[in-house]
């Protein structure tokens, strides 16, 4: 028990290593950015697309002008702000530092919520698609 009580506190939270701002960068989280942000979450819901929540985050990033901080920087901070309920979840239990830049994020991201397998049952319900003679589009 006592083991468990003793974890610091970097054993707890997100696997994304948040880099460190140049002395130069002048960046700070206004308002607007973050209200952007919670009003495109995403939580793994059925209907949800991780491609399209990846694209509006990357839009309203390119929204914000940061001088002097790259992409990998500001993702690594403000994506998993996108993030709630069983996607923060994930976030969390990821190992602490594992994740160090904007691709090997986006590319855990996908992996876990638009994995191949999901792509491939995707493909092969279109091809396996049949509507029969006395059935509209809409009903096959």
């Amino acid at each position: 028990m006592e083991e468990c009580m003793t974890k610091i506190r970097e054993d707890y939270g997100s696997g994304v290593s948040r880099p460190k701002f140049d002395k130069d960068a002048k960046f700070e989280l206004k308002g607007q950015f973050i209200k952007e942000l919670h009003d495109n979450t995403f939580s793994r819901s059925e209907n949800e697309d991780a491609n399209e929540h990846i694209e509006r985050v990357l839009k309203i990033f390119d929204l914000f002008t940061t001088p002097d901080v790259t992409q990998d920087q500001l993702m690594l901070h403000v994506f998993p702000i996108s993030h709630t309920g069983a996607a923060s979840r994930w976030l969390r239990n990821e190992p602490a530092g594992s994740i160090i830049t904007w691709e090997i994020l986006k590319g855990k991201f996908l992996n876990k919520y638009f994995p191949p397998s999901s792509i491939a049952k995707r493909m092969e319900e279109i091809n396996n698609f049949q509507q029969e003679p006395d059935e509209t589009l809409y009903q096959a």
